[in-house]
């Protein structure tokens, strides 16, 4: 499925048959360089239950290996989902962003939103691309995606109607800096009034990967890892 309601710096492709959604987010200059720094303890930590979990599956019988191997698997994925190990850019933001969304209220259904009738494109209001330089490749929990495309549609819809009537109505140099006129200046404050309205996705994934480099940054050892310290 394509999402579309996309500020110009998310790109999305939806791969149904795992339920993961490719994402690319533009963020600000060095956000790359944090996330490779706050991660690298977090890696050090999965080697560690990696090489706790491959020692604890030798001279095992197959079906003993198999149900460890899901034993293992669970518990990798409760850490990650408490945000305990955020071992890699995907699981970090993904933390993050399951925040960002319960911070705004936002995660519960959305019956009354269809993805598939959300604009295609870049929509008022948005951010010029020059503002965050850096694009981030990111895969992410299809539903989580549609939680943050529906949210944003949800809580702007209006002020995005209001918007295309707008730009219907004016000349682009209304917006130009040098515009002096009183009539140009009114019009100039009456779009930004309209663009404070509007909640971008963006805006959002944004919000969601400095929440994750915060949970990253302020994470504890796993209790595990803390059991395997050698004393």
């Amino acid at each position: 499925m394509e999402h579309n309601f996309l500020e110009e710096s998310e790109n999305i492709e939806e791969e149904e048959d795992e339920g993961t959604a490719r994402v690319s987010v533009r963020a600000p200059l060095g956000t790359r360089l944090a996330l490779k720094s706050v991660l690298e303890q977090h890696h050090a930590w999965a080697r560690r239950l990696q090489a706790h979990y491959k020692a604890r599956l030798k001279n095992l019988k197959p079906a003993q290996r198999d149900h460890l191997l899901d034993e293992q698997h669970q518990e990798l994925h409760a850490l990650r989902r408490q945000g305990e190990l955020l071992d890699s850019r995907d699981t970090l933001v993904a933390f993050g962003l399951r925040q960002e969304v319960q911070a705004r209220g936002w995660d519960h259904p959305w019956p009354d939103v269809d993805l598939v009738e959300i604009p295609l494109g870049r929509f008022p209001g948005s951010t010029r691309t020059g503002s965050y330089p850096e694009a981030l490749p990111l895969r992410l929990p299809g539903a989580l995606v549609d939680q943050v495309s529906a949210g944003c549609w949800s809580t702007s819809k209006e002020s995005i109607h209001q918007l295309w009537q707008w730009r219907d109505d004016h000349v682009p140099g209304v917006l130009q800096p040098d515009a002096t006129r009183p009539e140009e200046q009114a019009a100039a404050a009456e779009y930004r009034r309209l663009t404070a309205g509007v909640t971008t996705t963006g805006e959002v994934y944004r919000a969601g990967i400095r929440r994750g480099l915060r949970a990253a940054l302020q994470a504890a050892p796993p209790p595990l890892i803390t059991l395997l310290v050698p004393r």
